[in-house]
């Protein structure tokens, strides 16, 4: 039981969204793995909310709202970048599967509620390494808070890079878009 308590804390920690079954060691029953309806809106929205509740270890001294990285072990570290203005949704896509491409075995875990530009509704991305998920268009945002906020978990990997290397690719694919906008239209007009 002590072991039990122990791991469940640390699962918790990790992932405090997760679903965790206790079998005492009787037959599990696989409705319980599957029942849970993952299209379900209202379940999706609470499961996103839950992504970026700040964990209780990173409230101590001088750590800044989503900005604290988490020390799991091993080398393993998560935080999470957040963005005030919309995102250029190209611009995103090439920059992470960049960061993939030469860093996937380190980026163990990405999930992000994206505020999209031209897009009145967040988009939910998850990728597990070098697997990106495709994209999940919500149908409503699932609080007032319309930034972008991305999660990394990644292992031997820096924040700083990440959040450089993405802030930078933003930068850089701005002035393109402007110059692709038709006239009269975006933010611009």
């Amino acid at each position: 039981p002590a072991n039990t308590s122990d791991l469940v804390a640390r699962l918790h920690a990790l992932n405090p969204s997760a679903s965790l079954i206790d079998v005492n060691h009787e037959v599990l029953d696989a409705d319980q793995l599957i029942s849970q309806d993952l299209s379900d809106a209202a379940r999706r929205a609470d499961e996103t909310r839950q992504w970026f509740v700040p964990r209780a270890h990173a409230a101590g001294a001088g750590a800044r709202e989503q900005g604290t990285a988490h020390r799991h072990g091993y080398g393993i570290t998560s935080f999470c970048l957040v963005f005030d203005e919309p995102l250029d949704w190209t611009g995103f896509g090439i920059w992470l599967s960049m960061l993939l491409n030469r860093h996937g075995t380190r980026v163990l875990r990405v999930k992000g509620l994206l505020n999209l530009i031209g897009e009145a509704a967040p988009v939910a991305v998850h990728g597990v390494q070098q697997l990106v998920h495709a994209p999940v268009h919500l149908r409503a945002w699932p609080d007032a808070d319309r930034r972008s906020k991305i999660v990394f978990i990644v292992q031997g990997l820096e924040r700083d890079i990440v959040e450089r290397s993405l802030r930078v690719f933003l930068a850089m694919a701005e002035p393109l878009q402007r110059a692709f906008r038709a006239p009269g239209t975006g933010p611009d007009r």
